[in-house]
């Protein structure tokens, strides 16, 4: 069984799953046995199960031991991708969800709940299917399709709601009091305890505490966990360092950048899976990032760049959040034993590819619907995407819309601007 503990106050619970203790607002702990032993009778993640929480049922779908793959030709130093795009469903999330799901069952709760932008819905969905438990997703209109497939593919319900991510997860977290078990990534506790086993699967391989380790910043979540892991081992005398960690931005969502550097929004839209403006646990990760890391802020068409270089140079297919993390180690000199660390596959987001393709190949004009689009902001400026889909009114998807509204912003015909956690769109001043 699961407990989770307050250091300060005190409080202990079985059942109660957030990060923060509802009396003092500490961060909690989840009470468990520490003995570092890899049992290879077990396969994926559940060979460290010395070092995780018990579960009475463990589920598994084959995540983790994913490769840590060294560069051969993009860098000179002795750098490792960790490419996580092996996992079942081609994610990082999967970690997580296993653990998740594994503490829904031994609750019996009757249906899983959260709020995503792509991989965490699609790894709870599937990990649900895999045990029989209902799964609802609610997700912003902006998602990948693909991930919006994925989770319908694995029997999830999927909710479009024209809401901010932040506003979403406020949202599940106020209807799983009702006996829905909360499975967001960020509300969930049990997603640093997953995550943290891409920590020990990194001493595993690589045999030592790597210098430096490069990632996408998003939430700061897969950063939080990673500090935790580290913290772990070093608590229990494994490791005798934590590294440091370069957490990397877009220039469209810089939320910890601005804070410690300064650093102003761009025009650009945040990328999918990285759209946050405060998260929940903003506060902790600063507090890693101004003792042992620090960010770095880059554009999309860096990152875009950066993926290319990745495929052609070194075999390796990495969605636009993963190629964030390769962007940002582009930009700096690296020292050996450095780890970037590549989160999702890149069939899970192929579309700023093909833009990419197709914009460099051919010249730019609005089709039919993007000139519809157009003149209705002409006409009345600031409407957020699902405004525009409805007052259009045509017989296509609100997720087409948006994938319009994408290609008119990296065209330059638009702006677009956040206003309490909605993105609202503008005509381009020429």
């Amino acid at each position: 069984m699961v407990i989770v503990h307050c250091s300060r106050c005190g409080f202990r619970s079985d059942n109660y799953r957030g990060f923060y203790c509802p009396i003092c607002g500490s961060l909690l702990d989840v009470i468990h046995d520490f003995k570092y032993k890899v049992n290879n009778k077990n396969t994926g993640i559940w060979i460290y199960e010395s070092m995780l929480p018990s579960f009475k049922h463990r589920v598994t779908l084959g995540e983790g031991s994913t490769p840590l793959i060294e560069s051969c030709r993009i860098f000179r130093e002795t750098v490792f991708f960790k490419d996580e795009g092996r996992n079942p469903t081609g994610s990082f999330r999967d970690r997580a969800a296993a653990l998740i799901v594994s503490d829904a069952l031994d609750l019996g709760v009757k249906r899983l709940v959260l709020a995503s932008d792509g991989n965490m819905g699609a790894s709870i969905a599937a990990y649900g299917a895999r045990t029989g438990l209902p799964v609802t997703v609610y997700v912003p209109p902006w998602t990948d399709h693909e991930k919006i497939v994925l989770m319908k593919a694995y029997g999830a319900n999927v909710l479009i709601h024209d809401k901010s991510l932040d506003k979403l997860l406020k949202l599940v977290d106020r209807r799983s009091r009702d006996g829905y078990y909360n499975a967001s990534s960020t509300y969930n506790i049990l997603s640093i305890e997953g995550l943290k086993t891409i920590v020990l699967e990194i001493l595993y391989q690589l045999g030592k505490t790597p210098r430096t380790i490069v990632l996408p910043l998003g939430s700061g979540l897969t950063l939080l966990s990673l500090y935790h892991g580290f913290h772990e081992l070093l608590k229990n005398n494994i490791v005798s360092n934590i590294p440091r960690f370069i957490g990397v931005e877009t220039c469209g969502n810089p939320i910890y950048s601005s804070i410690t550097r300064g650093i102003s929004r761009c025009g650009e839209e945040p990328l999918p899976g990285l759209s946050y403006s405060k998260p929940l646990i903003m506060e902790n990760v600063m507090e890693i990032i101004e003792r042992y890391g620090e960010t770095l802020v880059v554009n999309r068409r860096k990152v875009v760049d950066a993926a290319r270089e990745l495929a052609r140079s070194e075999g390796l297919f990495v969605e636009p959040s993963s190629a964030v993390a390769l962007a940002g180690a582009l930009e700096i000199g690296l020292e050996d034993y450095t780890i970037i660390l590549l989160t999702g596959h890149g069939l899970k987001g192929p579309s700023v590819y093909s833009r990419a393709s197709k914009a460099r190949s051919t010249t730019l004009f609005p089709g039919s619907t993007k000139k519809l689009i157009l003149d209705l902001l002409r006409e009345k400026p600031g409407l957020t995407g699902y405004e525009i889909w409805k007052l259009l009114g045509l017989k296509i998807s609100v997720q087409a819309i948006y994938q319009h509204l994408h290609e008119l912003v990296n065209r330059g015909y638009l702006i677009v601007r956040e206003d309490e956690g909605l993105k609202k769109y503008y005509l381009k001043s020429i």
